[in-house]
């Protein structure tokens, strides 16, 4: 039991004796100096809000009481770390795949400019070139295509998508050569 003594003394005395135990407790366990200090100041807070409770504890339980409090405290933010780096692996595993998809699109474009385009297309077969040829060499859209050749929107769309398909088959082939 400790001696009577104010609130304000009694949480003074704490921070001054433990402040520094509490962080470096903190930063053994997150290695990372912004988040100890953001422990200690959480764990300072608690031990504010029991302080009245604190008081009545003797050096020994005090002491293992705050220790308690820091473990518990750094390892929820430890687990919390963990859990926003599965996350961002997670995001980056699904960018990485989302910017995959998009380098066909930027194949493509190279393989204009290099003019190795009907190089890439010559294997697609009628009428999936042609169409191929309109929507992306052209840049006509759908309509314009379906009038060009006519035929149905619906057409045109389907056999876009199987030469879009086709020509990815055949850029991943070129690229694992």
């Amino acid at each position: 039991m400790r001696p009577l003594q104010t609130d304000r003394a009694f949480f003074e005395q704490l921070y001054h004796e433990y402040e520094q135990k509490i962080f470096h407790r903190a930063y053994a366990i997150l290695h990372n100096k912004e988040q100890a200090e953001d422990t200690t100041q959480d764990v300072f807070e608690q031990l504010y809000i029991e302080r009245r409770k604190l008081k009545k504890l003797d050096d020994l339980h005090l002491k293992k009481m705050i220790l308690l409090i820091v473990k518990n405290k750094s390892i929820d933010l430890y687990r919390r770390n963990q859990t926003q780096t599965k996350f961002t692996k997670e995001q980056n595993k699904q960018n990485k795949k989302e910017t995959e998809q998009n380098n066909v699109a930027l194949f493509l474009n190279d393989l204009m400019i290099e003019d190795t385009f009907s190089e890439t297309t010559v294997g697609l077969g009628e009428p999936y070139h042609q169409v191929f040829m309109y929507r992306v060499f052209y840049g006509l859209t759908t309509r314009e295509t379906a009038h060009l050749m006519n035929t149905s929107e619906t057409t045109v769309r389907k056999q876009y998508e199987r030469a879009k398909n086709k020509v990815k088959a055949i850029i991943r082939g070129k690229q694992h050569d």
